[in-house]
């Protein structure tokens, strides 16, 4: 009775759970992917009715003048940016520089565009779930239970890279220059970056200064980079010696990282129903 019992609870669990946890992962998914596409929230299962709209974020904050920005974001591109730099090289009383970002020269995000690429990747595999399922009862749960696994994987990669711009870096940035699109160009001496901290996106200036020679250099250059900081530009071994950051918030970012912290949740809910049955 007791082995009849549980293959029955191991059925239902096949079923029912598995198929309307899937239903839940594809809708938290199918969320996400109109937020990256837009910036705004769509209903599911309901066509776009017009052209998703950029979203534009002032950047600015009481006390602080180093630096201010207007930007507009659509999708992973900053497309638009008036941007103004109180340079560290300058004089207290000089005023600050004035610089734009106009179309046509987009600064990438890369961090978006990565974690939209590990959310597509992930609604791809739930959409061949139904094939992967298709055996008895006992391969069933343990294809739903490596299913899970594997669709964590991505999801938590997709988390890391809007929680974690560590794993980008000054050196990179300096490669491929993106703020060689203002104009008018900022000096050498200063590095501007934009990059996303969980639900934020920063804004971050970096004053520079060649790195003293006859000295052992190292990079330690995340993109979040410290006062002392060293990165390669160009063959060229530079030092932060001043850093001034400002930020604001995205919330359609914020409830991205909901909905992915929802799905990793289901993901590891089904996962020990699958262990209990074993």
């Amino acid at each position: 009775m007791e082995l009849d019992s549980l293959a029955c609870e191991r059925e239902w669990l096949i079923k029912s759970e598995v198929p309307s946890t899937i239903s839940q992962l594809k809708l938290c998914l199918e969320c996400a992917m109109s937020l990256f596409k837009s910036g705004t929230k769509k209903a599911p299962g309901k066509e776009e009715t017009s052209q998703p709209l950029p979203g534009k974020y002032v950047f600015s904050a009481p006390h602080q003048d180093a630096i201010k920005a207007v930007v507009t974001v659509d999708g992973h591109r900053i497309t638009q940016a008036e941007v103004s730099l109180r340079l560290a090289s300058s004089k207290s009383n000089a005023p600050p520089l004035s610089t734009s970002l106009k179309d046509g020269t987009p600064w990438l995000l890369p961090q978006l565009q990565t974690s939209k690429q590990c959310v597509s990747r992930t609604a791809n595999l739930l959409r061949d779930a139904p094939t992967l399922l298709e055996s008895d009862v006992k391969c069933q749960a343990e294809a739903s239970n490596l299913l899970m696994q594997q669709v964590e994987v991505l999801l938590s990669k997709a988390v890391d890279s809007l929680m974690i711009p560590d794993q980008w870096d000054l050196a990179e940035q300096a490669r491929l220059n993106y703020q060689a699109g203002l104009r008018p160009q900022i000096p050498d001496d200063t590095m501007l970056v934009f990059y996303i901290h969980c639900s934020r996106l920063v804004a971050a200036v970096y004053s520079l200064t060649q790195a003293p020679t006859g000295t052992k250099h190292h990079s330690s250059s995340s993109i979040r980079a410290y006062v002392g900081s060293m990165f390669d530009r160009g063959h060229q071994w530079m030092e932060v010696s001043a850093v001034n950051r400002i930020e604001v918030t995205m919330p359609w970012v914020a409830e991205v990282l909901c909905l992915l912290t929802t799905a990793q949740q289901l993901c590891q809910q089904l996962k020990e129903k699958i262990s209990l049955m074993r």
